[in-house]
């Protein structure tokens, strides 16, 4: 009867991991389709699978498809990040957006931005910087949570605190800078989908890849670690190793999105806690990712058709979606 009643569940379950991944490719076979200049579903299939020479194809392989895969690696990535960074601090709050990662990221790109043309000759360069700028967020975390007395709710404060040191960091800088460059700042912060290229959507796709597996691997250990430390430790889990390495790649992979997209928040946060209303902990790392795919992706869709003729930027439709949903967690915390 028990393991009747284990298979339906499962069954279940699956079905709505299914689910999830046909409402992903619909969401992302839409936001190809849909925007300024409308394509039809033949035109659509026609350009993907024969790559006929038109207009359409141009708009859907230059623009539209790039957009929609960064969209789905971006909040992939970043909710699969929060998955595990909720896990291993044993904190529904936290997320690459809370640590500091994405404002220690936005100052690095803002450095980049205000050392003018000849550093930003390279292409490269602003997502570099960025880059390098949330690796210090990254070990600052890191370093706090080695010492002895370091609890996960100071980490999370931890990381308030960080991401208003860089905050005040990139106030100045916007404080000295041109007309010019606090338009190109600014226009980073917002966080874009747009603007990567196939080449940086395959450096994403690599780093997803690879942290996923590493995830997946220790999956169970996660699953330990709800029990508690005392208990995952009794069962032969080195808390201490992958609780540091985990927050070390989550914190990796998450900058390098944040150095090739901008500031998308929340995404990190909500995800998981939808994912685990849906799956339970079954296949909660896929699960989450899936969902801040289908998050992210439904998000960059409206940015660019809620107003006609305007585009908006991604970041600020996640916040607005986001930071009610953030009010919820820290209510129903408390209670």
């Amino acid at each position: 009867m028990i393991a009747k009643t284990y298979l339906k569940q499962k069954r279940i379950k699956l079905f709505y991991l299914l689910a999830l991944v046909i409402i992903l490719f619909v969401l992302i076979f839409a936001s190809v389709m849909i925007g300024s200049y409308n394509i039809s579903v033949y035109e659509c299939l026609k350009a993907l699978v024969f790559k006929a020479n038109s207009n359409s194809e141009l708009v859907i392989w230059q623009m539209r498809l790039p957009q929609a895969l960064t969209a789905s690696l971006a909040g992939g990535g970043l909710a699969l990040c929060g998955a595990v960074l909720q896990v291993v601090l044993k904190n529904p709050l936290a997320s690459p957006f809370t640590l500091g990662i994405s404002s220690s990221s936005a100052f690095g790109a803002a450095l980049a931005i205000f050392f003018g043309s000849a550093f930003l000759k390279n292409p490269y360069a602003v997502s570099f910087s960025a880059f390098l700028s949330s690796l210090i967020a990254t070990f600052i975390i890191v370093f706090i949570s080695k010492l002895k007395n370091a609890s996960n709710e100071t980490l999370i404060l931890s990381g308030v605190a960080i991401g208003s040191l860089f905050s005040a960091l990139l106030a100045i800088l916007q404080y000295f800078s041109s007309d010019t460059q606090i338009s190109a700042i600014i226009f980073w912060m917002f966080g874009d989908c747009s603007r990567a290229s196939y080449h940086e959507i395959f450096v994403i796709f690599v780093l997803y890849i690879l942290s996923f597996l590493f995830f997946l691997k220790n999956s169970i250990d996660y699953k330990l670690l709800l029990f508690g430390d005392d208990q995952a430790k009794s069962l032969g889990v080195n808390v201490e190793n992958l609780r540091l390495t985990s927050m070390v790649i989550a914190s990796l992979l998450s900058a390098s999105i944040v150095a090739f997209v901008g500031i998308i928040g929340f995404v990190g946060l909500i995800a998981p806690h939808v994912a685990k209303r849906i799956m339970g902990l079954d296949y909660f790392l896929i699960s989450s990712s899936i969902t801040g795919s289908i998050f992210l992706v439904g998000a960059d869709l409206l940015a660019k058709n809620v107003l006609q003729n305007v585009v908006l930027p991604v970041g600020i439709v996640t916040s607005f979606i986001g930071a009610p949903a953030f009010f919820y967690l820290i209510i129903r915390g408390k209670k």
